[in-house]
């Protein structure tokens, strides 16, 4: 529909005034590779039939979600089809990079005609990716063993399929979210991948449905939802200014009760701005109360092992009836229990939860990007298992 509405803005005219007997500019939707070096898209334009004057029109280029500067170089110039002629050739600056991302668009804009009838205002270049880099997928780190004594594997993802488990995941999606956050979700492949038995998860700068960066909300609500057990998730974060990746878990009656009365449990939280230091909390207390009552304990990386951007890490919670402990790569670092539950509030970890993986990009606890914060970032995904 928009494509439909835009034509009027551009040409700032109505159509029924142009001359019935000039020319009809003619244009097409076109799908390009984006390749691994930067090139020149040559867009070809044609009108119905000669004239006996120039034909002139004015072209430019809008980012839809291509990024203007990043994907391309905008183009606003004035194009001549000479007297006689019927074809011209428009020359789009296209640059490429390495990394797995999503398709993207660019709008090409036709307005101020002169000797010539322009019925569609707005011609497509899809920008096909190509690319099957992903960034830093370097696989070392930790691995946590397949069992456990007196426990055994109830549910795992592995990611070793080609698209995601919609028997298990969710796509949450939109662009307004709590704690003042500026990303906006989408849904589908636009910031979801699986890739070499991962879950890629990747935060973008693009404009977006009003949002200048994009990411993506995974969850596993009313799919899977587990209560006890041991619960580990081996992943490779992303870091920078206002990069927020988190993987946890809601209560299975949030819908009913409210947050953080449900009960919410962070596996793993990091602030990119701190990249060797995560953070495992409990929030709890009664439908509306923010983050009046949450318990959190930080676990930083010894200087010696760099980052949690460098290599996989296994985040675990062993969760329990009255105790829930914390993990990273089998080490404890964290202990909570109903006695750590403050103002009399209920023990909201005794009934079923479910998985949420996510990268938020701003809001009130990291800040938002600045100019220091590079882009695109990814959180990977290798494993997801529960034990019992």
């Amino acid at each position: 529909m928009l494509k439909n509405i835009i034509p009027l803005v551009f040409l700032g005219f109505g159509i029924s005034c142009q001359n019935p007997e000039m020319p009809v500019l003619m244009i097409e939707d076109v799908e390009i590779l984006e390749r691994d070096v930067n090139h020149t898209h040559t867009h070809n334009v044609s009108i119905s039939d000669t004239f006996n004057k120039d034909v002139t029109f004015r072209c430019q280029t809008t980012g839809v979600t291509a990024t203007e500067g990043e994907d391309f170089i905008h183009f606003d110039e004035v194009i001549t089809i000479p007297k006689g002629e019927t074809t011209a050739q428009i020359d789009i600056s296209i640059l490429t990079d390495t990394l797995m991302e999503s398709d993207e668009i660019i709008w090409l804009g036709f307005s101020d005609p002169a000797n010539v009838r322009i019925q569609d205002a707005l011609s497509e270049i899809k920008i096909m990716n190509d690319d099957t880099f992903m960034v830093n997928d370097d696989t070392s780190g930790y691995y946590s063993p397949l069992s456990y004594p007196g426990k055994s594997m109830v549910w795992s993802d592995e990611f070793n399929q080609t698209s995601l488990d919609m028997n298990s995941w969710n796509y949450e999606t939109g662009g307004y979210w709590f704690n003042n956050e500026i990303q906006y979700y989408r849904g589908g492949t636009a910031n979801t991948a699986l890739q070499n038995g991962k879950l890629v998860i990747t935060a973008k700068k693009e404009t977006y449905q009003n949002r200048e960066h994009t990411s993506a909300r995974l969850t596993t609500e009313g799919k899977v939802e587990y209560k006890y057990g041991r619960i580990d998730v081996r992943a490779k974060l992303p870091k920078g200014q206002g990069i927020w990746p988190a993987i946890w878990l809601l209560g299975d009656d949030m819908s009913t009760v409210g947050w953080p009365a449900c009960g919410e449990l962070d596996m793993m939280e990091l602030l990119g701005h701190e990249p060797y230091k995560i953070h495992g909390s409990i929030n709890y207390g009664p439908q509306g109360n923010s983050w009046a009552y949450t318990k959190t304990t930080s676990y930083s990386l010894p200087a010696s092992e760099g980052d949690f951007s460098d290599k996989y890490h296994v985040f675990s919670v062993l969760w329990e009836e009255n105790s829930i402990k914390y993990y990273v790569d089998d080490n404890l670092y964290a202990t909570y229990n109903p006695s750590n539950i403050a103002g009399g509030q209920a023990w909201r970890y005794n009934h079923p939860f479910f998985f949420i993986l996510n990268i938020a990009v701003g809001g009130d606890w990291p800040g938002n990007p600045d100019q220091t914060t590079v882009f695109p970032q990814q959180m990977l995904i290798d494993y997801i298992r529960i034990f019992q």
